[in-house]
């Protein structure tokens, strides 16, 4: 489980989304190209300016101390909402044409060559009612990145000879996320909808919407589209870089003042997003194992009051965890796996506010408890005054997480800025970001008012009996055409009509106590440590402890690691770990909510050698939250009804890994594949078949009666704190304290010249190939830390030069796949190289072929590689090596992973850095002969669908099975769980 605190990126992005895109309103107004200074938060060390270059573009300046990489961004103000009824898909299929070159620079991979090349990356995204397009780079290529970027918007090439590869490329797209759950489920959704909505539209494309059209092109129509909407007075940039105004001014005006202006045509009023007397009931069944419940009320546009946020009132309440709410009540009976509730984007002049629950197999038996619960809380709040602690709860936690965010990097900062932009007037995009003033009751009780059976969508997905009491008309299957999931839409039956206006006020729902965790004290410690030293060590018990006061924020992070035998050696010990850490997890979920709204997050996962701890946020008061935690985890005891419950959702989850994104399959099994003490999906689901609630007490018993720890401590904490945190965890500890002999995580040892090939199992129609080249070198354990640091610097260098090239004849020119690149996929010691791609229309043997060829091809082709490529790459390499830390996490996780080792170094970078700028071409090139032309290692070869036979003999593959001493299959990793930080042994 992790409940980490709001960090401002996270916050951003939804309250982004709470306020969505509308055409422009305010460019107009600002006439000046001087600069106006920006309003930021307390803790934000970048200077703002906003100016208006005389084309009318607006454009926001950054001026970022911090910033190693420069970056930029540029929304412009079209989307889906825009693309015509016979041409779904238009507005992304532009922007995927608008990267294939310009007249300036006509090569298709020019751009992205030259982002890559200097140590940058680049993106582009379609939303709803914007297109934006970003990178980053190193400093000294910020100008002639921004060259080329600008010219998109200037003079591109808009191909006619590129548009059917393009195509391809956006139909691959589609297709590589065609068993998407939530993508079929918002499809399905859509059928709800308003058809003359624009939101009930199909936004990717594919192969059938983007065609000629009788007496209109498809060309004509992308030039239409192109020059109607990408003109200056409607779009917005962000530039951020360590530069002084002046400079970044002179850049904007540079490249950016030769797009032309333009008149924007008024766009169509959007109609009703629901149609009344349509159907407004919707069964789904899904292809995975999962039950959802989702509840959607149409409510007004909410973009003018993004000052303010009323809605956010009802999410605080509907949305709350703790004791009585009704997320705790449906829990606790059984009923639920997880509730959430949230605002939509604005879609035009409506908004969806939808409360989607996660239901368990009891629930779907029980529906009707659920819905009636749920209709009656929303009485209870309709019917209760609006109650101002809540409100001024919310303003506080807004400031507080706006004024002491984290760094947010230059990229992800001018891609946020610049889409804001679009939506509200240019000189509040930042503060637009935090709630400014309590909402008033007027606004609040007229969303509360728009919650009626009119305003109402209900979908339920389950593949599981449906509650046809429900539904006014009989069930009827159809087929949602572009994701083929079936649904039936129907009417609300007289049944569920008063369930909906008569479910009595239910008196185990109460509404939220004031929280008594937001901080309330932001005052800093006077210290600062250079490295993490020891501050406690007893027998078996070691705490260290690092003051960090260098980010300036009054936030810290713990960690606390408990080691005991037998955590995860066999697959029965491993699925206990897991059963143990989520039951736990679950029975203390509503009393961590408070702390998780007030800043303070945690996370308790499973690993190899335990289990871990940490906590994240304001430091004011979380030390006593992880003492509280680890008292909560001794005190557990599992009972029938939570270990079958959980029991059940890891089931479902192990049985659901087959439905993830193929590419991802691919990786997580070489992941697995290559990693000792791991165990098949297979054999996972026979050991928790087998587990009964008394292994897992005997398990709990005889892990808490003997284990070792291993405890850190850092950021605004001083040494006389941490040591008071350390000497509470101790006593607790002290009489079942004992030596445990950690196992490390190790990669399997693999032969030069070895192949092998594993089908991973996926549900998915795309062929899905990731072929790894992995440098055996010496033996793992006789490697020194000088060897492994050096051949994955080589396999690092390989990458950059590799992956632009591989995607441009792979996927630009051959058209491949949508989802095509090269991996730097090295793990602890071991150099891997992964060559994936994922393909909607190509066979697994092609793929293979075309990797084999490219990989041949240039293996030669690099040892002519010229010096500047070479020193380019190396460069960036470098660069991205000697990266400060922006915030106290970029330290804190990496310090921990260097305390889980049985020694420790960190000073770890500056050693990888000697590596690195030791090494010369003649050294590269001599590697690369021996590695890739003379093929001197090992490969691993994933795919999701059949290889033929002949090219199995004809590359000597050997079949890598899960039994014996071969590879294995999965570990034990739950995308459900996110537990983002198992490291090493804690």
């Amino acid at each position: 489980m992790t409940k980490k605190p709001k960090t401002l990126i996270t916050v951003l992005f939804l309250l982004a989304s709470l306020v969505g895109f509308h055409p422009i309103a305010f460019a107009a107004t600002v006439t000046s190209t001087h600069h106006k200074p920006l309003e930021k938060a307390i803790s934000d060390h970048n200077n703002y300016s906003l100016i208006t270059l005389k084309n009318g573009l607006n454009v926001i300046l950054v001026s970022d101390p911090h910033a190693e990489r420069f970056a930029a961004s540029m929304a412009v103000n079209v989307g889906s909402y825009q693309d015509p009824k016979n041409q779904q898909g238009l507005a992304h299929f532009l922007e995927h044409m608008l990267l294939l070159g310009t007249q300036k620079y006509p090569n298709a991979g020019s751009y992205q060559s030259y982002i890559s090349h200097h140590g940058g990356s680049y993106n582009a995204y379609t939303s709803i009612n914007s297109t934006n397009f970003f990178f980053d780079i190193e400093s000294k290529h910020f100008s002639g990145a921004l060259d080329r970027f600008s010219q998109f918007f200037i003079a591109p090439l808009l191909d006619p000879n590129s548009a059917q590869r393009e195509k391809n490329a956006v139909n691959a797209e589609y297709k590589a996320k065609f068993n998407s759950q939530r993508r079929r489920l918002n499809q399905a959704f859509k059928t709800l909808l308003n058809p003359e909505h624009p939101q009930s539209q199909f936004t990717v494309g594919s192969l059938d919407t983007l065609k000629d059209r009788e007496n209109n092109p498809l060309h004509k129509q992308l030039l239409t589209l192109y020059k109607e909407n990408y003109v200056a007075n409607n779009m917005a940039l962000v530039l951020v870089a360590n530069l002084p105004m002046a400079d970044l001014d002179a850049l904007a005006t540079k490249y950016f003042s030769a797009i032309p202006s333009g008149n924007i045509k008024p766009r169509p009023k959007a109609p009703s997003l629901l149609k009344p007397g349509a159907p407004q009931l919707q069964f789904t069944r899904p292809n995975i194992d999962s039950n959802t419940l989702s509840f959607c009320y149409q409510i007004d546009s909410q973009e003018k009051h993004y000052k303010t946020r009323p809605a956010r009132y009802l999410t605080y309440i509907l949305g709350n965890e703790s004791k009585g709410s009704l997320y705790a009540t449906l829990k606790n009976e059984g009923l639920i796996n997880s509730l959430s509730s949230d605002i939509s984007p604005d879609y035009e002049h409506n908004a969806l506010f939808c409360t989607d629950i996660r239901l368990t197999d009891q629930g779907t038996q029980n529906i009707d408890k659920v819905a009636n619960t749920f209709f009656a809380t929303i009485g209870t709040i309709k019917s209760t005054p609006i109650n101002p602690v809540y409100l001024e709860e919310e303003v506080t936690l807004s400031k507080l997480t706006y004024d002491y965010h984290n760094y947010i990097s230059p990229q992800a900062l001018a891609k946020l800025l610049s889409s804001r932009m679009l939506s509200v007037p240019p000189q509040n995009a930042l503060s637009s970001f935090k709630i400014e003033k309590v909402a008033s009751n007027k606004d609040i009780i007229h969303i509360l008012n728009q919650l009626t059976d009119q305003n109402l969508l209900v979908q339920l997905s389950t593949q599981h009996t449906l509650p046809k009491k429900w539904s006014k008309e009989p069930i009827t299957w159809h087929t949602e055409p572009w994701y083929q999931s079936q649904y039936s839409n129907t009417q609300f039956s007289d049944y569920f009509l008063n369930m909906v206006h008569f479910s009595t006020k239910n008196t185990a729902i109460t509404l939220p106590k004031k929280n008594p965790f937001i901080p309330t004290s932001l005052s800093m410690v006077d210290e600062q440590d250079k490295t993490p030293h020891i501050i406690l060590q007893k027998k078996n018990f070691t705490f260290w402890h690092k003051a960090d006061t260098s980010f300036q924020k009054p936030t810290s992070i713990n960690f606390l690691a408990i080691q005991f035998d037998h955590a995860a050696d066999t697959a029965k010990h491993s699925v206990l770990n897991h059963l143990w850490t989520r039951t736990v997890n679950d029975s203390i979920s509503e009393s961590t909510y408070e702390p998780y709204i007030a800043g303070l997050g945690y996370s308790l996962y499973p690993h190899l050698n335990g289990i871990s701890f940490n906590t994240t946020g304001y430091a004011d008061k979380q030390g006593d939250y992880l003492v509280w935690l680890v008292d909560q985890f001794f005190l557990f005891k599992p009972t029938p009804h939570n270990f079958q419950r959980i029991k059940a959702q890891l089931k479902k989850d192990l049985d659901n890994q087959k439905s993830r994104q193929a590419y991802q399959g691919a990786n997580i099994a070489l992941s697995a594949l290559i990693t000792k003490n791991n165990f098949t999906t297979k054999e996972l689901l026979a050991a928790l078949k087998d587990s009964t609630i008394g292994d897992l007490q005997n398990y709990i018993k005889d892990a808490k009666s003997h284990f070792e720890v291993v405890g850190y401590s850092t950021g605004d904490v001083s040494e006389a704190n941490a040591m008071k945190l350390a000497t509470t965890l101790h006593e607790r500890f002290i009489n079942r304290l004992a030596p445990h002999l950690s196992t490390k995580v190790e990669t399997k040892q693999l032969a030069a010249h070895e192949k092998l090939e594993y089908r991973f199992p996926s549900i998915s129609k795309d062929s899905t190939v990731l072929y790894s080249l992995i440098d055996t070198g010496p033996q793992t354990e006789n490697k020194t830390e000088y060897e492994s640091t050096l051949q994955k610097s080589y396999f690092a260098i390989l990458c950059n030069i590799l992956n632009s090239r591989f995607y441009n004849q792979l996927r630009t020119e051959r058209q491949l796949g949508y989802i095509v690149g090269v991996q730097d996929l090295s793990t602890r010691n071991t150099p891997i190289l992964g060559f994936l791609i994922q393909s909607p229309d190509k066979d697994t043997n092609t793929l293979v072929n075309a990797i084999e060829s490219f990989i041949k091809e240039q293996a030669i082709l690099l040892q002519t590689l010229p010096k500047q490529d070479f020193q380019n790459t190396k460069n960036s390499l470098l660069n991205s090596l000697k990266m400060s830390a922006r915030n106290l996490d970029d330290n804190a996780y990496d310090e921990w992973h260097e305390i889980a080792k049985y020694s420790q170094d960190f000073d770890h970078k500056k050693q990888a850095i000697k590596v690195v700028e030791g090494i010369t071409q003649e050294d590269f090139i001599q590697y690369i002969k021996q590695k890739i032309e003379q093929g001197n290692t090992a490969k691993i070869l994933i795919h999701n669908k059949a290889l033929d036979k002949a090219l199995i003999q004809k590359g000597h593959w050997i079949k890598a099975h899960p039994e014996g001493n071969n590879l294995t299959g999965h570990s034990l990793k739950i995308e459900a769980q996110n537990n983002t930080h198992t490291l090493a042994a804690n």
